[in-house]
């Protein structure tokens, strides 16, 4: 089992002082998850030592929630798919495709605000 050392704040070091890519990771959480940036790079650091990591792009994941969430418009009535369209910034035929396929197994949508914000 790996052994994880959880640091106290006060040896947290500050970004800039973190090396190479540590660095660029603990800036990119920290602006998405301020506050965090450093802990976490240390987490990831200490589970994936000095081996070179690859992550997989996560779009799949973006867009069946993506498309969830164009389905709960459409089924709360009120919404074309002409207006999902523009909403979503994709074309008609795509949001007919997706009203016309099933829905996910997670359909337990956030909201389309939280979707833009992503965007």
């Amino acid at each position: 089992m790996l052994e994880i050392v959880h640091l106290p704040e006060q040896y947290y070091p500050p970004i800039e002082d973190m090396p190479g890519d540590l660095r660029r990771v603990a800036d990119a959480i920290e602006e998405h998850l301020p506050g965090s940036g450093v802990r976490l790079t240390l987490l990831l650091a200490q589970i994936f030592h000095g081996q070179p990591v690859y992550f997989r792009s996560v779009k799949r994941f973006i867009t069946a929630w993506q498309h969830d969430c164009i389905r709960a418009e459409y089924d709360q009535g009120g919404c074309t798919a002409k207006v999902l369209a523009t909403k979503f910034r994709l074309s008609m035929r795509t949001v007919e495709k997706i009203l016309a396929s099933p829905a996910t197994k997670n359909m337990k949508t956030g909201t389309s605000e939280q979707l833009e914000r992503r965007q």
